[in-house]
């Protein structure tokens, strides 16, 4: 039996057509107002460090004069190397937003005296950017505007495009292999999922790489259901593998997609093909007639990555493919990092992360909300049910998708970024599993069935709007350390001592045109990632006394730090003690940007202890809803807390000592790695899990694959 695409109902009135297309219309636009609103949500602060590094970049590079000089590695502008910069990532999304930077610029520089008839289109969209950033002025467009200040705000845009394309191509998905009804609910549930709406709110790689990863798997089914040999769609395929590890090198992954639907295609012929008694024979036929375009799959991949990611190759020409040293080179660092077996302080939060377990909460919970996540994983339950008793059409996605987050969710590093790239697959899980419901339900003679299935499938999709909607609202609040900073000019006296903590953003920051914690204020940074030493603690002891007040900008340091406690015992007991009251210091302020949903918040930072109660507080008049903590990334950039504390008359330098000098200094693992500090038994989880789940994949695929037609 060969796998057909989907035969919609040729004889729909024409009604029920424009009804559909109005309301895939009225979905995609409620996805891009969710998308492209609340770009600028740190107003030109650029406090998110991945877009400070891609805009430092982006300020540097330039496209060469010379498009010959484009694959030259050693020679050409667009090489962050060649500007003395170190670049960690893909480089498609950093070339397109200098290119679009530039040809803004290029239209807007001129004075407007200097104008004559109507304005370019460059010039208009640059004024339109500017007005959605706040910036009025028709002249405000010298050069460095786009391809400097504002080049992160340019690169958001992007990132939302490439969002609203994934939600796109997961109605084109789902229609195509679960019909109209599965690709309606998974566009709307992909319009609303909250990771890819906060994701196509920062100017990074990763909604780019969805989006390719999306059209690989788009073109590997289109391949797998292809009467004929997939040329064109394996090509295609092939192309978008190449332009999505481009963007971010992990998404080679997506060959994986390619590989499945040659497969998949393979399979079904060889149930096709007449049986003349030589199996093997058979096998042959058909593998020799898929091999070729497999083959041109994978030249076409190399050939989009040549392009799209020159300069991992040495040039200086298109053929010069001699693989770059220096580039592998920063790919084996990275891979140190992310293995854990470099210790820096941005690594320590993975200290006691079940594997698994840790990044299944935070998909479902945050980055998908309950309804949504609890459907998703019941879909792709359902899914491979399915796939065991021969239902081969879904040969494409459950398996990469089951495999895919086996190994990133036994890595050490499981950041929920990772994940993106399977979100738009779970959620056409979800949206399949739950028509499969409802059609059930109406399949049956039981009216309480039929009422489960439906409120199901309303719930759902109602439940994930709603969760969807209320954590798009942090971007229609002051961002948390824009609101914290001006409390801090407007309630801290000029002249005070105020205290930042390093790897972290300080307060106040220079907004309102104010300078920073230079403006009148006298700075100190408190290094609490140091060692906890004795020469820590007199340093410590010294902070305090200086300090009028303690300025925590994040939870960063504090939600990190705790987990290694015997690493940490003083700072651990620094951090318990100003929560609680004990050091003399009161909480002046506390500033929250907490998801929402009517009367309800949904504190999603971790805090490791108590804390007491603020002065002033944002969010206080909500009923918090306690779940287990986010992954830190999910909120330390958009919406962190941001916490002020207030020297008070209590404090004293004797109060300080009695409860740091309790601690004891002579017994600290000082250098303890956060491998060693995790019980064994979960650092060695992490890869005999990826085994097990890998083989519980590749078992249903193999069961799959043996089903008679």
């Amino acid at each position: 039996m060969i796998i057909q695409p989907t035969v919609h109902n040729q004889t729909e009135p024409p009604r029920g057509v424009v009804a559909r297309q109005v309301l895939v219309v009225f979905i995609l636009l409620s996805a891009g107002t969710l998308r492209f609103t609340g770009l600028n949500w740190d107003l030109a602060q650029w406090i998110h460090p991945d877009e400070g590094h891609m805009r430092a970049i982006t300020g540097v590079v330039r496209w060469p004069e010379d498009l010959r000089d484009y694959f030259d590695t050693h020679a050409s502008s667009l090489n962050p190397r060649n500007h003395d910069q170190v670049y960690s990532y893909g480089t498609l999304p950093l070339f397109a937003t200098r290119a679009l930077a530039e040809w803004i610029e290029a239209g807007c520089t001129q004075s407007t005296a200097t104008r004559q008839g109507p304005l370019p289109i460059n010039a208009r969209l640059a004024q339109h950017l500017l007005s959605r950033a706040g910036v009025s002025s028709e002249d405000a467009c010298p050069f460095g505007t786009f391809t400097w200040t504002y080049s992160a705000f340019l690169g958001r845009h992007l990132a939302a495009l490439a969002d609203l394309g994934t939600v796109l191509l997961i109605y084109l998905l789902g229609r195509r292999l679960y019909g109209d009804w599965v690709g309606l609910i998974a566009l709307a549930l992909g319009a609303f999922t909250a990771l890819m709406i906060q994701q196509a709110h920062f100017y990074t790689v990763d909604s780019a790489a969805t989006f390719f990863t999306m059209l690989t798997a788009l073109f590997a089914v289109r391949a797998a259901q292809a009467q004929r040999p997939p040329w064109l769609d394996l090509g295609l395929a092939g192309i978008a593998t190449g332009l999505a590890t481009a963007c971010k090198v992990s998404a080679a992954v997506a060959a994986g997609l390619v590989a499945l639907g040659a497969l998949a295609w393979s399979v079904q012929h060889l149930r096709a093909e007449p049986d003349r008694g030589d199996p093997g024979r058979r096998w042959w036929t058909i593998a020799a007639t898929i091999l070729l375009p497999v083959a041109l799959a994978a030249l076409l991949s190399l050939v989009a990555f040549r392009i799209g990611q020159p300069y991992a190759f040495e040039g200086p020409g298109f053929f010069g493919v001699r693989p770059n040293a220096e580039w592998f080179d920063r790919l084996k660092q990275i891979g140190e990092e992310q293995s854990g077996a470099v210790d820096y302080p941005s690594g320590r939060q993975w200290t006691h992360r079940l594997p698994v377990l840790f990044p299944w909460l935070n998909i479902v919970i945050w980055g998908m909300g309950l309804p949504l996540g609890l459907a998703a994983w019941a879909g792709w339950a359902w899914m491979g049910v399915e796939l065991v008793h021969g239902a081969r059409h879904h040969l494409v996605l459950w398996p990469w998708t089951t495999v895919y987050f086996a190994f990133y969710a036994t890595r050490w590093v499981k950041a929920m970024r990772y994940f993106l790239p399977i979100y738009p697959l779970l959620i056409l899980m979800a949206a399949c599993g739950l028509v499969r419901l409802v059609t059930w339900a109406r399949r049956s003679n039981n009216r309480r069935g039929r009422l489960i299935g439906w409120f199901a499938l309303a719930g759902v999709v109602a439940g994930t709007a709603a969760w969807g909607v209320g954590f798009f609202t942090i971007y229609l609040r002051p961002h948390t350390r824009i609101a914290a900073s001006r409390w801090i000019y407007e309630h801290v006296p000029v002249g005070s001592v105020v205290a930042n903590e390093h790897w972290d953003w300080g307060l106040p920051l220079r907004i309102d045109g104010r300078g920073g914690v230079t403006d009148g204020y006298i700075g100190i940074t408190m290094a609490l990632y140091d060692e906890d030493t004795h020469e820590k603690r007199d340093q410590l002891l010294a902070w305090l006394d200086q300090s009028d007040y303690l300025f925590l900008a994040s939870n960063r340091l504090y939600g990190s730090i705790p987990r290694l406690p015997d690493r940490y015992p003083l700072t651990t007991a620094y951090y318990r003690g100003l929560f609680a009251g004990e050091l003399g210091f009161e909480l002046a302020a506390e500033f929250t940007s907490y998801p929402i949903l009517g009367p309800l918040v949904f504190p999603d930072q971790e805090r490791p202890f108590r804390l007491m109660e603020p002065q002033v507080a944002t969010q206080r008049d909500r009923l918090p809803v306690p779940l287990p903590p986010a992954e830190e990334s999910f909120s330390v950039y958009d919406h962190p807390d941001c916490l002020i504390f207030r020297k008070t008359a209590a404090y004293s330098p004797a109060l300080a000592t009695s409860v740091l000098g309790a601690v004891d200094l002579n017994q600290v693992a000082v250098g303890q790695s956060p491998h060693e500090a995790t019980p064994s038994a979960v650092v060695a989880a992490h890869t005999p899990l990826l085994v097990l789940i890998a083989t519980l994949a590749s078992a249903v695929v193999v069961a799959a694959l043996v089903q008679q037609p």
